[in-house]
């Protein structure tokens, strides 16, 4: 039961896996000012949503807990979900680089008595990180959260008014892919974080044990 519930997953992550890449139907995507915006009109949810960021065929707008009970918490509901999303992709990636031995070539301590090389991946890096090193992370992220990853009031949920890879795109069909894009890599990479750490703390490893070439990854 446990091999085929296994298998299940693994089929159903590998076909969201594959949507993530893929962008909105033409027919879904309009290209106005109001789609890259990011907001429902009111009533909240009642048109569909289909010309909508984030809101895809085909599920549609799906809130059956009744959250989105206005623009403005609609609004704020999807800055949290990008944010997430981006930090999940970085978090994803960041499990998979460390698991190939890969560390700076530095100390954590002024002394030099831990180095990035003695901290291990995953789980298990929580209580190797020294205590002052866990107040850096801290305050860099406060950091972060009040400067240059400030959300404004006035621009759409995510645009932090950079250009991403010297790139950045007018209102309009490109974007809305794109972004679409975006969304739906971060809510994939948010069920592959949890689930790598899930896996971790059940068997020591992220990755599938007992799977030749797959069980332990090396530079």
């Amino acid at each position: 039961i446990i091999s085929t519930m296994f298998r299940a997953v693994v089929l159903l992550l590998a076909a969201a896996s594959a949507s993530a890449f893929m962008g909105a139907p033409v027919a879904n995507r309009v290209a106005t000012k109001a789609t890259v915006t990011m907001g429902l009109q009111p009533p909240v949810g009642s048109q569909g949503g289909m010309d909508e960021l984030g809101v895809l065929s085909p599920i549609g707008f799906w809130d059956p807990f009744g959250y989105a009970t206005s623009p403005e918490q609609f609004r704020r509901y999807r800055e949290v979900e990008i944010k997430h999303g981006r930090v999940a992709m970085a978090a994803t990636l960041g499990y998979i680089v460390a698991e190939t031995g890969l560390r700076w070539p530095a100390s954590l301590t002024l002394d030099g008595s831990v180095s990035f090389s003695d901290i291990p991946n995953g789980i298990a890096a929580i209580p190797a990180i020294p205590g002052l090193g866990w107040v850096q992370i801290v305050f860099l992220i406060g950091c972060l959260e009040a400067g240059p990853l400030a959300q404004s009031e006035d621009a759409a949920p995510g645009d932090l008014g950079w250009k991403y890879f010297g790139v950045k795109y007018e209102d309009g069909d490109v974007k809305a892919d794109k972004l679409n894009k975006e969304l739906s890599n971060g809510r994939l990479a948010m069920f592959g974080i949890l689930g790598m750490l899930v896996e971790d703390k059940l068997t020591g490893s992220f990755l599938p044990l007992g799977v030749p070439g797959v069980d332990k990854m090396t530079l």
